[in-house]
């Protein structure tokens, strides 16, 4: 009879993880390209189960047709369906996102969707390739910098710091000089303006501002 027991038990966690799990993986994927204020596990339960229903109903006529070419241990081909193709689809939707390729199919079809990005500091920020950048602050301060690959944008909605990696001094005739290797850390709430322009060398960034 307590072997019964733990046989049951045993399903039911099975089919917990099986109806839960890849809503989880494919959110917990995409949510690495956009950023969103993220409810607690408790409260996406109902989101994680949405998402692995609609994943099953495409999923499971393709992972058929694959299971019928190629004979599978019941395992692996457990693995496969509830955890490596949940991780495909989630990357697949993030870089979506993060390329914005489906807002653009519909955009050329005369459709206007709501953008899945939420904020355009998220989508400014998370495409960006190194830029200079002209801060300005609340009080009117001004910062010029370098802001690649060592500087740090939060991707926080309630923390939008900034570091930037390299700064310099601008004087009122927007001359720039070099003050030794120096970068700034900018607290939440402390900018009123970026300007953006690409990359060059900084003579030739110079002639831009």
């Amino acid at each position: 009879m307590e072997q019964l027991k733990f046989v049951d038990n045993l399903d039911n966690f099975y089919a917990a993880i099986s109806l839960l799990v890849p809503g989880l993986v494919i959110l917990f994927i995409r949510s690495q390209f956009v950023t969103d204020r993220k409810p607690s596990h408790s409260a996406m339960l109902l989101s994680y189960f949405t998402v692995s229903v609609v994943y099953y109903a495409f999923a499971f006529p393709l992972f058929e047709f694959v299971q019928s070419l190629y004979e599978y241990e019941a395992i692996l081909a457990w693995l496969v369906l509830v955890f490596v193709g949940p991780a495909l689809l989630g990357l697949l939707l993030g870089i979506n996102i993060q390329k914005n390729l489906l807002h653009r199919f519909l955009q050329f079809c005369r459709l206007n969707p709501v953008h899945a990005i939420p904020t355009a500091w998220d989508w400014k920020f998370g495409n960006m390739t190194p830029q200079w950048v002209l801060v300005t602050l609340k009080d009117d301060t001004r910062f010029v910098g370098f802001c690649g690959q060592e500087s740090f944008i939060s991707s926080d909605p309630m923390e939008r710091d900034v570091y930037i990696e390299q700064i310099y001094d601008i004087d009122e005739n927007n001359k720039w000089s070099w003050p030794g290797r120096k970068g700034i850390l900018i607290a939440p709430g402390e900018v009123k303006t970026i300007e953006f322009w690409p990359y060059a060398p900084k003579e030739d960034a110079d002639e831009q501002i």
